[in-house]
């Protein structure tokens, strides 16, 4: 089993059989859509605009007033952070053969004994556990901060969605987590990967050899 990332499990979660096509045996391509590429353009242009100070596009002008409230945040702040950690939930390299789970946090505030997560999300907004899991990262990468907040950046409706977390909390993170960690892992042992049918069916799957897969109309 490859390293999984909470992308992998949202992904197995969606439908099985698409993550072994795609994320597995790789025999598709998932091809990249205009929500995907966009999706890159804004996290590179906010990426300038905070590290920096390099003033947005005019297409994304409208969140300059949040990348200001991250920019007056205290603390030595990195963009794109790579993190790995061990099954025992020991901090690792990214390239580890022990990697066990990896993801690669938006941007990441410092201060001696606190820090703070930054997910952008240019979607619609939806309830996720992805920043419990960053959250969870940080701690384990940097044994002296006690306190994480986690805050999801919703550009389309122009909102913050914060949590904040302190270390003693870590074991609850992981156990609501977890769960569905096993499950992926039980569909690496056993081989299993049904399909999930949905309206993803339609024309929007790239596996096409699927029996639930349709033209899109």
């Amino acid at each position: 089993m490859q390293p999984w990332s909470y992308s992998h499990l949202d992904k197995f979660e969606t439908c099985a059989k698409q993550f072994y096509h795609v994320r597995v045996a790789r025999d598709v391509v998932e091809p990249p859509t205009v929500h995907t590429s966009w999706g890159h353009e804004v996290h590179s242009a906010l990426e300038e605009r905070i590290i920096n100070g390099t003033h947005l596009p005019e297409s994304m002008e409208r969140w300059e007033h949040l990348a200001a409230q991250v920019e007056d945040l205290p603390g030595t702040k990195q963009a794109e952070i790579k993190m790995a950690i061990t099954a025992d939930f020991q901090p690792t390299d990214w390239d580890s053969e022990f990697a066990w789970s990896r993801g690669v946090i938006d941007l990441l505030v410092l201060t001696p004994t606190k820090a703070a997560v930054i997910d952008w999300k240019t979607g619609k907004f939806k309830p996720s556990e992805q920043i419990e899991l960053y959250v969870a990262y940080t701690f384990a990468h940097y044994p002296q901060v006690e306190e994480v907040s986690g805050t999801f950046v919703w550009l389309k409706d122009r909102k913050l969605s914060i949590s904040n977390y302190k270390r003693k909390t870590v074991p609850d993170i992981w156990q609501s987590i977890l769960p569905r960690v096993a499950r992926l892992e039980a569909a690496y042992k056993n081989d299993i990967w049904p399909a999930k049918p949905s309206g993803l069916c339609n024309g929007w799957c790239p596996v096409k050899s699927c029996q639930y897969w349709k033209e899109k109309r």
